[in-house]
């Protein structure tokens, strides 16, 4: 009996052992900083921040803004690999609007609203780098592991629609009063600026498709044209204070181009000809901005205030002979005081204002619509190119002071400055500048001066822009690689070809005659 009854104890107390053992392996395994539940306002920011991209990197180079000239670091070649996509991202914009279910938000609410936003911009952004990709059963989970690929025009389609969704919920919940929205730190939670960018967002879409302009199911001029005859119902931004941009904060976030890394990017980066040269061409007070003078212009005599004092190098120059033209002064830099004398720097547009007038002025020049509130495509281009001026603060008339790094001593931090008088009237007179009453060089002037408005920004877009009409012209030659071709497309992530082959081969084999090339082109540049 005495033996039971210490088996029994003993069982007692190896039961309670356990259970507090359990309990605190489960207290244990709880990580206090790790959060257990989400907000929608949490899954916002994060979406937020995937929509920047910064500068200094790839897409700058494939732009032929700027360009590496130090091999060890990197090249200048447009031989694509494999496309990043977003749909990590998208996953967390379901989240943020299941997460506002949860919270008890109506059907209708902010983060519903901006998830049809972000579907439209991530969806668009994937297929302007591929083609066709998966859409309509990509954000089924584990539903569905191997989802089909849309094809392109489908993917354009549906993400107009969610942009036109989204604007009628935005002006619903504005004519409520319903500003629930929080965690925006891009708009500071403004819905009213909310639906401007959904708009723009949406005439920048119209434009990718303007080799699509006549397809009768598209309706790519009807739906510009109602954009800009409705200002009312589908609101457009009306000035650079509705910019959808990324600033840059000390410490935390610190702009690319800083002091912290001066000694690596001065040399090995210099500027490229395919832009400095436009600036020089038109004579504009832009170039003092953003580059500064070559330093063998300098010792050969030329004033640091000329035009003829920037020289880019050639985005096709070897990258050994680059980095010794470089190293010698025969190249502009960036200007080391606008880029490298702050942590800062200036905001990373996204959707900016700028590029919208050019995109209005480039779809009236087209015959898409006869004005909008500003008037015709010439008003539209002026505004832009002085949009693009503000930005850096350029005045309309007067005196501007430069500042350039001094070539006697090159020390960060020691610089000259220089008075350089403009006049914004006499600049845009100009017969290279002065829009012309020719549509097709009208049309080429819009896509110049949105190139040089766009330095520095909005990612791909200038890239794509060249692509859908060639201008401005790109250079192209050794230090370019792809047998002298500029890439059309980048490759699928190589994950498809074995997670989801059946469907990665179709995709391939209904555009590109089963190459997953990146010299191919895609629906959309057909």
């Amino acid at each position: 009996m005495n033996k039971i009854l210490s088996i029994t104890c003993a069982l007692v107390v190896l039961a309670a052992v356990l259970t507090s053992c359990q309990k605190n392996y489960e207290e244990l395994y709880q990580n206090p900083n790790k959060p257990t539940t989400s907000t929608p306002a949490l899954n916002l920011g994060g979406v937020l921040k995937d929509m920047l991209v910064n500068p200094s990197g790839m897409e700058e180079r494939w732009a032929q803004y700027y360009l590496i000239n130090y091999d060890y670091y990197g090249n200048n070649r447009y031989d694509f690999g494999t496309a990043t996509m977003n749909y990590t991202t998208l996953s967390n914009v379901v989240k943020m609007e299941e997460e506002a279910q949860k919270l008890g938000y109506p059907e209708r609410n902010p983060y519903t609203a901006l998830g049809k936003f972000f579907r439209a911009y991530f969806f668009i952004n994937m297929s302007l780098k591929v083609g066709d990709v998966p859409m309509t059963d990509a954000l089924k989970g584990v539903a569905d592991m191997t989802p089909a690929y849309d094809a392109q025009k489908k993917v354009f389609t549906q993400s107009l629609a969610w942009l036109e969704e989204a604007n009628t919920d935005l002006t619903e919940l504005i004519k409520s009063g319903d500003e629930t929205l929080t965690g925006d730190y891009y708009l500071n939670n403004d819905m009213k600026r909310w639906q401007k960018v959904v708009n723009t967002f949406r005439l920048r879409v119209l434009m990718h498709l303007s080799l699509k302009a006549d397809d009768a199911e598209l309706k790519v001029k009807q739906q510009f044209a109602d954009i800009l005859a409705n200002p009312t119902r589908y609101p457009l931004m009306t000035s650079a204070a509705d910019n959808l941009q990324f600033t840059y904060v000390f410490p935390t976030d610190l702009y690319p181009n800083n002091p912290g890394n001066f000694g690596f990017d001065a040399l090995r980066y210099n500027t490229s000809a395919t832009y400095i040269k436009l600036l020089t061409d038109r004579k504009d007070p832009r170039v003092f901005i953003t580059a500064e003078p070559a330093g063998a212009q300098i010792k050969n005599g030329v004033s640091p205030t000329s035009f003829n004092a920037f020289v880019g190098a050639n985005p096709g120059e070897d990258l050994g002979e680059m980095y010794t033209k470089t190293n010698l002064g025969v190249h502009s830099l960036l200007n080391r005081k606008h880029y490298y004398d702050t942590f800062t720097g200036e905001p990373a547009i996204i959707i900016g204002y700028a590029e919208m007038l050019f995109t209005i002025a480039e779809g009236i020049n087209r015959g898409w619509a006869t004005s909008g509130v500003l008037g015709g495509a010439e008003a539209y281009y002026q505004a832009g190119i002085q949009a693009s001026m503000d930005y850096y603060k350029i005045p309309s008339s007067g005196d501007m002071q430069v500042y350039f790094l001094d070539f006697k001593d090159a020390s960060l931090g020691n610089y000259v400055t220089y008075t350089v008088p403009v006049d914004f009237a006499s600049y845009y007179a100009q017969p290279l500048v002065k829009y012309a009453a020719d549509a097709t060089t009208g049309l080429n002037q819009i896509l110049t001066q949105k190139y040089l408005a766009m330095f520095r920004q909005s990612g791909l877009e200038p890239y794509y822009t060249y692509r859908r009409t060639g201008q401005p012209a790109f250079s192209t030659g050794p230090g370019t690689g792809n047998s002298g071709r500029i890439a059309l497309r980048f490759k699928y992530p190589t994950v498809e070809s074995a997670a989801n082959s059946a469907n990665y081969n179709d995709a391939l084999s209904r555009q590109y005659a089963g190459n997953d090339d990146i010299n191919a082109k895609m629906w959309l540049i057909q």
